[in-house]
């Protein structure tokens, strides 16, 4: 084989060689600076405000016989009240303790 068309041929693949070299070290240090790159974070949620402890309204019914007390607690309880007690108050007047969720105040008008 000649010189010359070996000496070119060496050349032409060193050449080759070297570009790729570039080209490769230049697509890796892309995908580098993209993987070191952290991803943008979202602003931070701030946390929801605590919801308010429930709030309960009371009231109380003396007893009086069974139809009676049946009839008036039967009324309460489609107002939403619920017995959640008994009292004896003076040895003989027995009483019905009832609570019931806050219900809202009405808008003025």
């Amino acid at each position: 084989m000649n010189r010359r068309p070996a000496s070119l041929l060496v050349s032409v693949g060193v050449l080759v060689g070297v570009s790729a070299v570039c080209l490769l070290s230049t697509v890796a240090e892309a995908r580098t600076t993209r993987a070191r790159t952290p991803p943008k974070a979202a602003a931070p949620v701030p946390p929801a405000a605590p919801a308010p402890p429930p709030a309960y309204e009371y009231t109380f019914v003396t007893r009086q016989g069974p139809e009676e007390d049946l009839v008036e607690l039967q009324r309460l309880g489609e107002e939403g009240w619920q017995v959640v007690s008994t009292v004896v108050v003076d040895g003989s007047t027995r009483r019905y303790v009832l609570m019931r969720g806050k219900q809202p105040e009405p808008a003025p008008h």
